[in-house]
């Protein structure tokens, strides 16, 4: 009963938590001085860059726990908490790539500039795209091929990090959000929580969904398997 009311409890988190953020960010949080009433992005895009990565590793880890087991029998938990993760990741991957041109437009005049993060996070959301395609329309035995993709996006997402230390890009470097002041940081971690808390209420909710309908494939079989198993000790 009470995992069943968990994703409650987060998302009744994140619907207090967003328009005090919301309200934080717009009223009471000063505004940058070089860029602007554009920064404000950065409450969001930031966050969401953050859950996009995590859920990257996640689904990763999850789709190589399921590889593993797949000689010895299928892991039902980590399958679910794959497909779910990979599902958000492209929720959150699109936030990112949304928010990130045109917070880049206002500041560096171009939405896009190809450089290594932006890339390399574009590359994240493909993957995780051909993914979500291969669980949901891939034929008989997809299910490999589409847990390969999930650990290679896993590893994308260190060079996604990393990628402004490697290269030369226009993204700022990691150390800039360790540098803001008090007054943005106490505005970044209420949006942050929000966001936070609505995604791991969407991927319990999505957990429980798949969970749910394998449960619900495997009584099909039993009884298909059952009824034949009668028609044939019925025949003369």
């Amino acid at each position: 009963m009470i995992k069943h009311r968990l994703p409650l409890l987060f998302f009744a988190v994140a619907a207090l938590a967003t328009p005090y953020s919301v309200q934080r960010i717009f009223l009471h949080t000063g505004i940058e001085k070089k860029m602007g009433t554009v920064q404000k992005i950065f409450y969001f895009h930031v966050p969401l860059a953050w859950i996009m990565m995590a859920l990257g590793i996640t689904c990763g880890v999850a789709a190589a726990i399921q590889l593993r087991k797949a000689a010895t029998g299928r892991s039902r938990m980590a399958e679910s908490l794959s497909i779910a993760a990979g599902e958000l990741v492209l929720v959150t991957g699109l936030g990112v790539l949304i928010t990130g041109p045109i917070w880049g437009h206002a500041t560096w005049g171009r939405a896009w500039t190809w450089d290594a993060r932006q890339v390399s996070t574009g590359l994240l959301w493909l993957v995780f795209a051909a993914f979500v395609l291969l669980r949901r329309y891939g034929a008989a035995g997809s299910e490999r091929l589409a847990a390969a993709l999930a650990v290679f996006g896993a590893v994308d997402v260190p060079v996604i990090y990393y990628a402004v230390k490697i290269w030369k890009t226009t993204h700022p470097t990691t150390d800039v959000v360790g540098s803001l002041p008090a007054q943005m940081w106490n505005s970044l971690w209420p949006a942050l929580g929000a966001l936070v808390c609505l995604t791991v209420g969407v991927l319990l909710v999505r957990i429980r969904q798949e969970q749910d309908a394998a449960e619900l494939d495997d009584a099909w079989i039993a009884l298909d398997d059952r009824g034949r198993a009668l028609t044939l000790g019925g025949a003369p």
